[in-house]
C-alpha cells in the first residue's frame, strides 16, 4: 500500500498533466486490446473455455476520486465491469469475462490502470 503524497511531495502540474495524457492513451490502448481479445474469445473459442466470474480488487490507500476513476476505467474496458465498492472503500468487486487466474487479473489492473492513475493524481 502506498501512502498518499502530501501537498509538498506532489509532482509539478505540467508533469502531472503529461501523466494524465499518458493515462488516457493507456486506457484507449487497453480498450482496443480488450475489444480484440473479447471478439476472439466470442468468435473462435468454445463456450467451455470461457471462465466468467468475480474478482475482488483491493483499494487500500486510494482516495475516493482515484477509486471512482479506476472503477469507471475498469467498466469501460470490454469484458469487465465494476459491480460493487465496499462501504469502507477498501475493496472493489469486478466481474470479468475471463477469470482463469484472479491473481493475474488483480496484478494486471494494478499494473495497467492503478499505477498510471497514481502518477497523475499524486
Amino acid at each position: 500500500m502506498r501512502p498518499p503524497r502530501s501537498d509538498s511531495n506532489r509532482r509539478p502540474f505540467l508533469l502531472r498533466l503529461l501523466f494524465f495524457y499518458l493515462y488516457l492513451g493507456q486506457i484507449l490502448r487497453m480498450m482496443l486490446v480488450a475489444n480484440l481479445q473479447l471478439a476472439k474469445s466470442v468468435l473462435f473459442e468454445s463456450i467451455d473455455k470461457l471462465e466468467p466470474g468475480f474478482i475482488v480488487y483491493p483499494l487500500e490507500g486510494l482516495s475516493k476520486l482515484e477509486v471512482l476513476v479506476l472503477s469507471h476505467c475498469i467498466t469501460l474496458t470490454p469484458g469487465s465491469t465494476s459491480t460493487e465498492i465496499s462501504p469502507d472503500f477498501r475493496q472493489l468487486v469486478v466481474h470479468s469475462f475471463g477469470t482463469g487466474d484472479p491473481d493475474a487479473a488483480v496484478m494486471a489492473i494494478k499494473r495497467d490502470l492503478e499505477d498510471p492513475l497514481l502518477r497523475w493524481t499524486r
